[in-house]
C-alpha cells in the first residue's frame, strides 16, 4: 500500500515538474501539494511546500499587484511571509477567518472540560447497565455515535473507549466495534451542521472568490448556512449511516474479513487499585446538559432577543436557519459548561482550567493548516490557476454537466483514500469546483457536496488516516487488521454514491 502510494505521489510530483517546463505555472503548487501529501501521509508540510514553490514562482515574475501588492519585486522566501501576513490581514479583516478561528478553539476547549468532567464515562456505565445482549452492544454503539458528532476524534476516542469493555462482554470482536464506529464517525461530521468539519469545509465555500448565492440569489456569508446547502448531497455519508443501520440492526450479514476476526475476542481483566483514593464518578448530565445549551445556542438565539423571538407566528425553514450562529452557540457552552462545574463542584478550579488551555491547544494544527489554505488559495490566484482552469478544460466532450458531480466525488475519494488526509484537498479543489461547475453549468451545490462526499469517502475508507488510527487505539484492535475488514463495505458505500452522482448529475 505505502509503495502505491509512493509511486502515485512521485508521478505527481513529476508532473509538477513538467507543467513547470511548459511554462504551466499556475498548476505546479496543486500537483506539488497532492504528490507530497501522497508520500508523507501529511495535511501541513505538503500546503507549507506548495506554498513556498508558488512564491518562488512568483518572485520570478515580479510578484503580483492584486494579491500582493506590498510584495512586489521582493525575493524569496521575503515575499512568501509577506504574503502570509496579507492573506491572514486580508481574511481577517473580512471578518471571516477570525470568526473560524474562534469558533475552532472553542470547540477543542468544549469538548475538553466535557471529557474531564466524567460525563462521558457515566454514559458507558449507564449503557453497560442496560445492555443485555451482543444485539444491543452494537445498537448501543451505533446510537451513541450520534451524541458525538462535534468532531470525528471526539466521536472515535470516546464511543470507543466507552463501549469496547461492554462488547468485550458480550463477545462481539473489537474488529466489529471499530467496522461501527467507522459508519459513523467521519460521516456524521459531515451531514450535523454543527462539527468542526462543518465549521471548517464552510470556510473555504464562503472564501470562494466572487461568494456564493442561494437560491434566492442572496450572498452566503455564514460558513454553516454555506454549508448546509451541501447536506443533501453528501451521498455517501448518508448511505454509510444507512448501511451501518442495516449491519447493527443483521439486515445484512458479516462479511467475510469481519467473520474471520470475530475468535478475537478480548476481554480485558479490571486491575484492583490499591491505596489510592477513589475517583468521584461522573454523571450523565455532566455531558447531555452542556450539549443540549450548544445544539439550542448554536440554533436559536439567546431568550432576550426580541428582534428574533417577537416574530413567533412568523417562522419557516428558512427563518429558523437564518439564525444559526456556531460562535455564538459554542462561546455560550463553554461560558456555561466552565461555570456549571465550578459551581456545582462537578470539577475543581486547577483541574478545569488546565483542561480548557488543553483544548485550546488541541486545535493548533487545524488552524494552521487553516492558514496555509488560505495563502495557498492567494498565492494561485496569483499565478492565475482559476483563469488557467477554466481555459484549459472548456470545450472537453466528457467534463460536462451531467458527469462533473461523479468526477469530482470519485477524484477526491481517492485522492484522499491514498493520503489518508483531506483537509489540505479542500484548499485546492472547493475553488476549482467552483469554477468548473459555472463553466459547464453544472449544479453548485451538487459538485461541492459530491466533493465533500469524496473527502467523508477517503477519511473513512484509507488504512493509515487519522480516524483509523484513533479508531482502531480507542477499539484497541490492529489498524490494518480494522482497515482491510471494513474495506469491502467501504466499497459499496463508493458505488452506491457514484451512481447516484451520475444520476443527479443528468436530473439536476
Amino acid at each position: 500500500m505505502k509503495s502505491i502510494s509512493t509511486i502515485i505521489g512521485v508521478g505527481l510530483l513529476l508532473l509538477a515538474g513538467l507543467c513547470y517546463f511548459v511554462n504551466w505555472h499556475a498548476l505546479v503548487p496543486a500537483f506539488t501539494v497532492l504528490g507530497v501529501a501522497i508520500i508523507t501521509r501529511k495535511a501541513l508540510e505538503p500546503l507549507i511546500i506548495g506554498c513556498a514553490l508558488g512564491f518562488i514562482l512568483l518572485a520570478m515574475q515580479g510578484g503580483s499587484k492584486e494579491y500582493f501588492p506590498e510584495g512586489e519585486g521582493m525575493i524569496f522566501p521575503l515575499n512568501m511571509f509577506d504574503g502570509l501576513y496579507s492573506s491572514i490581514a486580508r481574511d481577517a479583516h473580512d471578518q471571516g477567518l477570525i470568526w473560524v478561528i474562534l469558533v475552532c478553539i472553542l470547540y477543542g476547549a468544549f469538548v475538553q472540560m466535557v471529557v474531564a468532567s466524567g460525563g462521558i464515562k457515566a454514559v458507558g456505565k449507564y449503557s453497560e447497565n442496560h445492555v443485555k445482549t451482543k444485539k444491543q452492544s452494537l445498537l448501543m454503539t451505533y446510537w451513541l455515535s450520534f451524541f458525538f458528532f462535534l468532531d470525528d476524534y471526539f466521536s472515535a476516542l470516546s464511543v470507543g473507549n466507552t463501549m469496547r469493555p461492554i462488547t468485550d462482554k458480550f463477545g462481539v470482536s473489537r474488529a466489529k466495534l471499530a467496522l461501527v464506529l467507522s459508519f459513523v464517525c467521519v460521516p456524521l461530521t459531515i451531514i450535523f451542521p454543527i462539527s468542526t468539519w462543518t465549521i471548517f469545509y464552510g470556510s473555504q465555500l464562503t472564501a470562494i472568490e466572487g461568494g456564493v448565492m442561494d437560491a434566492a440569489g442572496h450572498a452566503i456569508t455564514s460558513p454553516i448556512e454555506a454549508f448546509m446547502h451541501t447536506i443533501p448531497y453528501n451521498f455517501s455519508a448518508w448511505i454509510s449511516l444507512i448501511l451501518g443501520g442495516l449491519v447493527v440492526y443483521e439486515f445484512i450479514p458479516d462479511f467475510k474479513g469481519i467473520k474471520q476476526l470475530e475468535s478475537e475476542v478480548v476481554v480485558e481483566e479490571k486491575k484492583e487499585k490499591i491505596n489510592k483514593k477513589p475517583k468521584k464518578e461522573g454523571k450523565m448530565v455532566y455531558f447531555i446538559m452542556p450539549l443540549l445549551v450548544l445544539i439550542w445556542c448554536t440554533i436559536l438565539p439567546y431568550p432576550w432577543d426580541f428582534d428574533y423571538w417577537g416574530s413567533a407566528f412568523q417562522y419557516d425553514i428558512n427563518y429558523i436557519f437564518g439564525s444559526i450562529d456556531a460562535l455564538r452557540g459554542i462561546a455560550t457552552a463553554c461560558v456555561f459548561t466552565y461555570l456549571y462545574f465550578l459551581v456545582f463542584k462537578i470539577v475543581d478550579f486547577h483541574k478545569i482550567s488546565d483542561n480548557f488551555v488543553k483544548g485550546l491547544e488541541t486545535i493548533t494544527f487545524v488552524l494552521a493548516v487553516l492558514g496555509f489554505t488560505y495563502l495557498l488559495k492567494d498565492v494561485q490566484n496569483a499565478l492565475g490557476f482559476n483563469e488557467f482552469v477554466a481555459s484549459h478544460l472548456e470545450g472537453i466532450s466528457w467534463l460536462n454537466s451531467a458527469t462533473l458531480p461523479f468526477i469530482f466525488f470519485a477524484l477526491v475519494a481517492w485522492i484522499c483514500w491514498a493520503t489518508g488526509s483531506n483537509w489540505g484537498i479542500y484548499a485546492i479543489l472547493v475553488p476549482t469546483a467552483a469554477i468548473l461547475s459555472t463553466q459547464v453549468h453544472a449544479n453548485f451545490w451538487l459538485t461541492q457536496g459530491a466533493l465533500a462526499s469524496g473527502t467523508v469517502w477517503g477519511a473513512a475508507a484509507c488504512f493509515f488516516s487519522d480516524n483509523r488510527v484513533l479508531t482502531a487505539q480507542s477499539c484497541k484492535v490492529d489498524m490494518m487488521k480494522h482497515g482491510i475488514s471494513q474495506f469491502p463495505y467501504q466499497l459499496i458505500i463508493f458505488g452506491v454514491s457514484s451512481v447516484l452522482y451520475l444520476i443527479a448529475g443528468f436530473i439536476l
